[in-house]
């Protein structure tokens, strides 16, 4: 199994759960709120090492308590958080307005600083897999590098489609579809489709009940990504990214705790 290193946001967010979403100048009242760990990289890190891989977390926190419960958090569930560096300024933090089907509407709360993040592409090996769970333009001179020195370089649109193997993100995030690289397209409830030189092949998702859909990417992304690592095809990767995405939205939290047992090829609950 190869080495993972995931580039992205890391946040401290607070989930409010309510029954409907308030109009201009409407009130609304949270039946329910929780503050938790997330970020959509952090949320990859975690899913993959609770899975068993080695993962590399570069991102970045604040000086403050969000920062620090964040890094304790990360290395809890195994990450190596070397590569996470502590800027002046506050940690991501967003509310999560989440309704009862699950759904989730995003808020940010603090300014985005991942532009300011340095990338350690000289410590990236040949045959590591590399996510970018977030892209900035400054991310290109390293992705090329990563690319070149041999590491199997993914992320999200719009991405460096020359150093991308995989692009993975939501219809939105796609202006356009591109056709020089493999683009898997998810579409929450409707599945995930991926467009390659071989055509396009829609997955449809599995049935569940969500609850809160927030992490359903990332968790998908990290399914995936697992089976790339094992050196498993892209449909065994899709299909172990929707069963990841399934547990996902089954609980209040953006990565399921079961996830070790997933990796070995268990199916979702029902």
């Amino acid at each position: 199994m190869p080495d993972f290193w995931i580039i992205g946001p890391i946040a401290w967010d607070l989930a409010l759960y309510v029954d409907h979403l308030p109009g201009s100048g409407h009130f609304v009242q949270a039946g329910e709120s929780a503050e938790r760990p997330g970020g959509t990289g952090a949320n990859v890190a975690t899913a993959l090492s609770r899975a068993g891989a080695r993962v590399h977390m570069v991102g970045y926190v604040g000086s403050d308590v969000a920062g620090q419960r964040m890094t304790a958090t990360l290395t809890a569930a195994g990450v190596d958080v070397e590569h996470v560096q502590v800027l002046r300024g506050r940690t991501s933090s967003v509310v999560l307005l989440i309704e009862p089907d699950g759904e989730r509407t995003i808020i940010g709360i603090h300014p985005d600083l991942l532009h300011d993040v340095t990338i350690p592409a000289a410590s990236v090996a040949s045959g590591d897999i590399v996510y970018f769970a977030a892209w900035r333009d400054v991310f290109t001179p390293a992705a090329q590098a990563m690319a070149a020195a041999g590491a199997l370089v993914t992320g999200v649109p719009p991405g460096t489609i020359p150093a991308m193997r995989y692009l993975i993100g939501s219809r939105n995030d796609f202006a356009v579809i591109p056709e020089d690289t493999v683009a898997i397209v998810t579409e929450g409830a409707n599945g995930v489709t991926v467009h390659s030189e071989d055509g396009t092949h829609h997955f449809p998702a599995i049935p569940t009940n969500a609850m809160d859909v927030t992490g359903a990417g990332d968790a998908f992304a990290a399914g995936l990504l697992w089976e790339i690592g094992r050196e498993r095809s892209l449909v065994e990767g899709v299909r172990l990214g929707l069963a990841w995405a399934a547990a996902t939205v089954q609980v209040k939290s953006s990565v399921p705790a079961d996830i070790p047992s997933w990796a070995s090829g268990h199916r979702p609950l029902a």
